[in-house]
């Protein structure tokens, strides 16, 4: 085990939060660009794998309204796009739901 290594490795969309102690201790930086149309495709194909999508998405369309977006914007994107069936049924459900506190 004298011999071991360990290498650190940081990944953020946020160079600029490091602070300097941190930077220092990592020896080497480099900066990975933004993602093309065709590499944010790929990303929602990956995020959306498994899950119950339209048939005939068109992930194209979807990857040119995600211009600037990074793939974690665009994970953070899908998550809150899965929760809109559920607040469109809990929206519903109150609708014809009488309130249970009735101050008559």
């Amino acid at each position: 085990m004298a011999n071991a290594r360990v290498m650190v490795l940081a990944a953020t969309n946020r160079p600029s939060e490091f602070d300097e102690p941190i930077m220092r201790s990592l020896p080497q930086a480099f900066e990975i660009g933004m993602s093309e149309h065709k590499e944010r495709a790929e990303i929602l194909k990956v995020t959306l794998k498994g899950e119950r999508v339209e048939p005939d998405i068109d992930y194209d369309h979807l990857a040119c309204l995600c211009g600037g977006y990074t793939g974690s914007d665009i994970f953070e994107l899908c998550k809150k796009a899965a929760y809109f069936p559920i607040r469109e049924i809990l929206e519903e459900e109150r609708k014809w739901r009488p309130c249970p506190l009735s101050f008559i």
